[in-house]
């Protein structure tokens, strides 16, 4: 009779386990989903990881089929390619791409019925209206007076202006006339009524002295940009057709139900819609199962944690099983995009294979790390039953068996967590120079430099026409090691208009209009490429930034490669003192052919920046002539077989430093070009023929986009040393 009970027992709690497992089962896969497919975090995660967003531009952009596609436009494909990022960059696809994936999220949970499939522009219309702050804005004020006798026409011919400037045009002539605190007082509330409360307090006090000093045009500079939002007359008529700032693309899910994959999607949503009692079910049962498997072990006479245990145990094991039998029945559908048969263009395809890669990883990862902790949870709870159960048996033994027992367990996991909390004590530091020890001990000139042409204008920093992504500390940051940059004193009207005519017809009407403000001046120093309007920087700023770098990256040498227009050697050499870069600079070999010094002892000493420019020279000082020292190649390349050679452009033969200028020329920077001239065996092969043709490796490889291709790596291999992991491109 016991033994029939006993069987009974045993088929019971065998019942209640499998009833356990069958339960998890499905609230594994739940859990699993609640975190991963319908979590709207988890697919921007996964696009990040994929760095999908930067990847637009340096991978989708600039691949052949992106020209197809923009064939029909009345302006070269070249300019739009380029400047695309500086109206659209990374921070606003991504909000773009969020919002979408949030509304699909929403009806896969059943939190809608349908989704529509509409784009908000707001965030294009902000960066088109603050592009046009900076290049249309500027300082329009700076035009002709014209002298008033009554503070009411005064007023008039002030607040006439500032029309003018609200609706993107140059204000003709300003009104003059002197000006009482009384006057300045009651003029000043109409003027800041112009602008928000916030930018009314910051600019008040300045405005109010500039128009009681007279200096009408600068208290306009000082307001254009908070009052001009870009061409009014372009965006009032595109929100008139969007009824607002949504792009409504006429589709809703429904519209698609027809589709297999919709078919899909939408019983995903019937499922969701029932999710949520369907887990409490299951989470009810499985409980109770749990609590009868613990009546029914303590009726048994065995441990009741154990038994509970025990079946945590099975249920994990078996969704172990259950992964395993997924991961084999449900590929990554994606990944047939990777190959010659996808309908995509194949850098879009990289991307999405890549985001699908990151994705699954993550769905796996979450799926393990649940399985995981089940089963950690129930080997933990039913070996410390254990433990509890030999301690007790253990109490009954020996001191001296307990002791010996003791110290035989305790002497290997000692050591153990020795060895893991100090793995490297015995190690020795390794010395690096440029990210590498094996160049310490290599001299200045025997190293090669990524660098990146005009890497001031780039379009996070919002220029016009950009040659780079990144900023120039990013650029750092990446790698670069020499930086090409135009020194300009601020563009004069009439050179903007000299510039517009040397420009194709299509490409000069659609820059025309950014080029408003050309009246505008401003002191000092700039980075500039052609038109500071499109584009500026402060010299001493971004000398400043780079001091910055150079302090958080102490085994770092960096080389500035200047272009000055009609900037004097000692305004150059002021900004560098005044950004606090006199202490870094290194002072070349008053002979052309001297010996230059090795990477370590620039480092130790602390001069690890070099500072060339192209046309002043001061001897006995850090700023030389830089074709004293190299050679270059031409610059004006436009076909990809000009970059197979290595013709001497200028310097002397025979110069013991060689600048490898190595992009295509264009309408502007190309990106498409950048993924051709930027691969690795490109460069690689161009160095060869160098070192057949001028005698020796380059020393700067300078590129557009950097961040497109593999420049980098050709650069590692010039240097012999090992491929560095992949940084995260520009955001």
């Amino acid at each position: 009779m016991d033994e029939r009970n006993d069987g009974r027992s045993r088929l019971a709690y065998m019942a209640l386990v499998a009833v356990v497992v069958l339960c998890w089962l499905p609230l594994v896969v739940i859990l699993t989903a609640s975190r991963t497919v319908l979590n709207p975090s988890f697919y921007s995660q996964s696009l990040n990881r994929a760095h999908a967003y930067d990847r637009v531009y340096t991978e989708v952009l600039p691949d052949p089929a992106v020209d197809t596609l923009l064939a029909g436009l009345p302006i070269d494909s070249t300019l739009v390619t380029a400047n695309l990022r500086t109206v659209l960059p990374p921070a606003t696809v991504q909000e773009l791409t969020d919002e979408q994936i949030t509304r699909i999220v929403d009806y896969l949970r059943a939190r809608t019925d349908d989704v529509e499939l509409a784009v908000d522009l707001q965030p294009i219309f902000g960066n088109i209206s603050g592009l046009a702050n900076r290049y249309i804005a500027g300082e329009l004020g700076a035009g002709t007076t014209y002298r008033v006798t009554s503070v009411q026409d005064f007023t008039h011919g002030v607040l006439s202006a500032i029309d003018d400037i609200s609706a993107g045009r140059v204000p003709k002539s300003l009104p003059t006339i002197e000006l009482t605190a009384q006057d300045t007082d009651r003029l000043l509330p109409l003027v800041l009524d112009r602008v928000d409360p916030a930018t009314r307090t910051r600019v008040e006090p300045e405005l109010r002295a500039m128009l009681r000093s007279g200096n009408i045009a600068g208290a306009l500079a000082l307001i254009g940009p908070q009052i001009f939002q870009g061409d009014e007359r372009a965006t009032a008529r595109l929100r008139t057709s969007l009824h607002g700032s949504t792009l409504d693309l006429g589709l809703r899910l429904s519209d698609l139900r027809g589709e297999p994959a919709i078919r899909a999607v939408d019983r995903l949503h019937d499922v969701c819609a029932a999710l949520w009692w369907v887990t409490i079910l299951l989470g009810l049962v499985m409980a109770g199962a749990l609590a009868g498997i613990v009546v029914l072990a303590g009726r048994r006479g065995v441990s009741r944690v154990r038994a509970g245990a025990g079946a945590v145990l099975a249920a994990g094991l078996g969704a172990a099983v259950l992964g395993v039998v997924l991961r084999l029945t449900l590929p990554n559908p994606l990944t047939s995009l990777d190959g010659p048969r996808s309908p995509l263009p194949p850098g879009a395809s990289r991307v999405l294979v890549d985001f699908s890669g990151h994705a699954y990883a993550t769905i796996e990862g979450d799926y393990l790390r649940i399985v995981a902790w089940t089963l950690v949870a129930a080997i933990v709870v039913g070996g410390l039953s254990l433990l509890v159960a030999a301690s007790a048996r253990w109490s009954r033994t020996g001191r001296r068996r307990r002791v010996a027992t003791a110290f035989v367990l305790a002497v290997p996991v000692m050591v153990t967590v020795t060895w893991t909390a100090f793995p490297g004590a015995a190690a020795e530091p390794r010395v690096l120079c440029e990210s590498s020890p094996s160049l310490c001990d290599r001299r200045y000139d025997q190293v090669t430099y990524l660098a990146t042409h005009n890497a001031m204008a780039n379009s996070e920093d919002q220029f016009l026409g950009p040659a780079q992504d990144p900023t120039i500390v990013h650029q750092l940051d990446l790698g670069v090691r020499a930086l090409l940059l135009d020194v300009h004193h601020w563009t004069p009207a009439a050179q903007v208009e000299t510039y517009l005519n040397t420009l194709p017809p299509a490409t000069r009407d659609a820059l025309a209009p950014l080029t408003q403000g050309a009246v505008s001046q401003r002191p000092g120093t700039w980075l500039c490429h052609d038109v500071c309007q499109l584009g500026s920087l402060d010299f001493a700023a971004e000398l400043g930034q780079i001091r910055d770098w150079m302090a958080r990256n102490p085994t770092e040498v960096v080389t500035l490669i200047i272009q000055e227009d009609d900037v004097s050697a000692s305004e150059i050499a002021g900004a560098v003192a005044a950004a606090g870069l006199a202490d870094t600079v290194l002072t070349p070999p008053e002979d052309p052919h001297g010996r230059w010094p090795t990477l370590r002892s620039m480092i130790s000493s602390g001069r690890r920046l070099v500072v060339f420019t192209e046309r002043q020279d001061l001897p006995g000082t850090f700023l030389r002539g830089f074709y004293r020292y190299a050679t270059d190649t031409p610059f004006d390349a436009d076909r990809p077989e000009d970059l197979r050679s290595c013709p001497r452009n200028r310097g002397s033969a025979g110069a013991d430093l060689l600048l490898m200028n190595h992009w295509l020329t264009a309408a502007a920077p190309s990106r498409r070009a950048a993924l051709s001239s930027n691969a690795a065996d490109t460069i690689v092969e161009r160095a060869a023929r160098c070192r057949t043709e001028q005698g020796r490796t380059p020393t700067f490889v300078a590129v557009d986009f950097s961040t497109i291709g593999s420049a980098q790596a050709a650069v590692d291999r010039l240097n012999r040393v090992a491929a560095r992991p992949p940084a995260a491109t520009a955001r």
